[in-house]
Order: C-alpha cells, then structure tokens, then sequence
C-alpha cells in the first residue's frame, strides 16, 4: 500500500489545477476582492497553485492584509479536516477488480512500470489497483525538482494561527468523482501512457505554468493549456465547470454571513463561467487587488 503524504494530496492539487486551467480575460491579479450585493463586509478570493518551488513563493502584503480581515477561510477542500488522509487514500484507488495491466497493453505497462521505477523509485506492481489520475500525481516533486512549498499549508497554518475557521467548498468524494467521470482507460492513457511519451514536452509547458503564475497571468495559463492535449471539452465540464457552478450558492451563502477568504485553484477563476464572472453574474463586483 502506498504511504499517504502531505506531499501527494498536494501532488493531486497540482495536477488538478494543471488540468483545469481556462479562459481568462481578467486583470493580472490572483487576489480579488468580493464587494456589493448586500455585503456588509468584503470577501477575498485568491487563485493558488497547490506546489510550487519554496524561492519562487511569495505572499504579498496585500494578500495578508486580506486574509488578516477575513474571518473565516475556504479553500477547495477542508485540508485541516482530521479525516482527509482516510477519505483521499479511500478515493485513490480502483475498487471493481480493475488493476492497471487489465488499463494498458503489455508493452505500454511495462513502459510506464519502467519510468516510475528509474525516476520515482516507485514500483507501481506493487499498487496494482492505484487509480491512473492518482499515480500520476506522483510525478508532480519530479516536475518540480525543488524543495516545494504550497499555499494552501501556509494559509491553513496562517488560520490556525489566527483562531480562524477552516473550511472547504467541497468533499474529497466531490472532487475526486469528477476526476472518476473521465474513466479509468482514459486515465491511463492520457495521465500515464502519454504522460511518459511526452515528458520533455510536458516539464517544459510545465514550467511555463509556473511562470505565467508568477507573472498572475491567467491569459497566458490558458495559452499554454491550449497547447495540451491532456484535457478535452467533457473534462473540462466535469473538472472546471461543474465545479464552479456548484460552489457560487455555497460561497453566496457563507459571505453572506461573515467575510471570508477564499483560495482555489488559479484555473478556477477566469473565463466566462469562471468564479469571477459566476459571481459577476450573481450581482456582487469583483475588484482586482494588485
């Protein structure tokens, strides 16, 4: 059984948030403010990345001062929750007697078993019923190769610190269904098989990922996501659109009540049904913080 770490829900973050990336015609900005339709107080919304190298992490003072007069924080899922390891290694693997040599050919088994044992030290016989999304994940410290560091962590730590309630806009089971959605032959071949054919490819639109990050600028995560074939238009309904359509009433409601500071996936926030433009809709404005 593989170990569950810290460092692979963040693994699973990152993936999500490199396959759910959008359109995004907004202002260079992670950090926007959530004002009107009734609010006594504002809210914050904050686009993350789930991991990202330790010396390019920055936490502004703009984004401080928000958290600082936030009362409450949301992020996708509860990470402060005492039952999210259970719950996440409960979702990561394959329960109906579907191994991951019954998902691939021979040949492209043995390919993928090869890459995870020279690069990961991980013998995936080992985990014959791991999910394919899952497995994957695991390369994201490889992607990486830094020591890492993840907003999330920091802002739940930040919360504690700050007696301020953890919540999340989701359950594991929510999120991870919409990943289930795709099918786990699919999985293995886009997350895994195509994965390995095309790393060279995928660490370096990987690192332009980062980069346009650093830049927040969501414009040019779309432009580079548009070059990938890791998502198609079904999965791109389950994994973004969905998603965000489902948390708007719950974000509604719990702003309503008490200001709040919200942080998701850079991915989710632009775009027409992005959580910007859903809440647009919705009649609050939604001011860029730079």
């Amino acid at each position: 059984m593989i170990k569950i770490s810290k460092t692979l829900v963040q693994g699973i973050c990152l993936a999500l948030l490199f396959l759910t990336q959008t359109y995004a015609q907004e202002s260079k900005s992670l950090l926007w403010e959530i004002s009107g339709n009734g609010l006594k107080q504002p809210s914050y919304l904050y686009g993350t990345i789930h991991a990202i190298c330790e010396k390019d992490f920055i936490l502004t003072a703009a984004t401080q001062k928000a958290f600082a007069q936030s009362q409450q924080l949301y992020l996708e899922i509860d990470m402060d929750d005492p039952s999210l390891m259970g719950e996440i290694q409960k979702s990561m693997f394959m329960t109906d007697g579907t191994t991951l040599k019954k998902l691939l050919s021979e040949s492209d088994y043995k390919k993928v078993a090869t890459f995870f044992k020279d690069s990961l030290q991980t013998n995936i016989d080992m985990i014959p019923t791991i999910k394919p999304f899952a497995l994957s994940s695991l390369t994201m410290s490889k992607l990486l190769n830094c020591p890492m560091k993840s907003y999330e962590a920091v802002f739940t730590s930040m919360a504690t610190e700050q007696q301020k309630q953890i919540l999340g806009l989701e359950s594991v089971q929510e999120q991870m269904g919409a990943i289930d959605k795709m099918g786990y032959a699919k999985q293995a071949q886009v997350m895994l098989v195509k994965m390995v054919d095309e790393w060279n490819k995928g660490k370096e639109e990987f690192k332009s990922l980062i980069n346009a990050y650093k830049q927040q600028d969501l414009n040019a995560l779309l432009h580079i996501m548009l070059q990938s074939s890791s998502m198609d238009a079904a999965f791109q309904q389950d994994m973004l659109v969905t998603r965000n359509l489902s948390w708007i009433p719950r974000i509604k409601t719990f702003i309503a009540e008490k200001p709040s500071f919200i942080a998701v996936g850079a991915g989710h926030l632009g775009g027409k049904e992005g959580v910007i433009a859903l809440l647009k809709a919705q009649g609050y404005t939604l001011k860029p913080v730079k």
